[in-house]
């Protein structure tokens, strides 16, 4: 990317997401190896800069949990529970959802730097930085896969072997 045109798109109101941080961090890479030892399971990393009094993405969720790390600025968090239970532990993440059909949160809360947030795998989130100031963040994604279709697709080509 052109960092001019970078900065172009941050003032104009857009985010600027960072994938995998870590291939130009020795300490993100480090603390991703001892993530992934201590959950057993795969773990990444993305940062997210946000302009002052903007929304990075629409409601959605994710498939994979993740872990929130405020470091810079605030940032106004709502999380809203599952639309309904097909989505409890989805193993896809979403697309964008309206305000309409998630209704009122279930939480909500303002990040501060320093302060740490966990979103479950298929919660509804979304977020706006302050209108005063910018936010960067970055979240550290936790690959569980623990639904029972899971342990299926793990377990059942075992016993067939057996």
């Amino acid at each position: 990317a052109e960092p001019l045109k970078v900065w172009k798109y941050f003032n104009d109101g857009c985010s600027i997401r960072i994938l995998r941080p870590q291939k130009y961090s020795k300490t993100m890479w480090q603390m991703l190896s001892v993530l992934d030892q201590f959950f057993g399971c795969m773990t990444g990393v993305n940062s997210y800069l946000t302009p002052a009094g903007t929304q990075g993405f629409a409601p959605h969720y994710d498939d994979v949990d993740v872990f929130v790390l405020q470091t810079e600025g605030a940032k106004h968090w709502k999380i809203h529970g599952n639309l309904n239970e097909e989505t409890t532990l989805s193993r896809y993440s979403s697309g964008n959802f309206t305000q309409e059909e998630v209704g009122d949160p279930v939480l909500e809360v303002d990040l501060h730097a320093g302060d740490f947030l966990y979103l479950p795998r298929s919660f509804i989130h979304q977020a706006n930085s302050f209108p005063d100031q910018h936010s960067f963040h970055i979240t550290v994604s936790a690959n569980f896969r623990n639904t029972w279709a899971d342990f299926l697709e793990k377990s059942i080509p075992v016993a067939l072997q057996s």
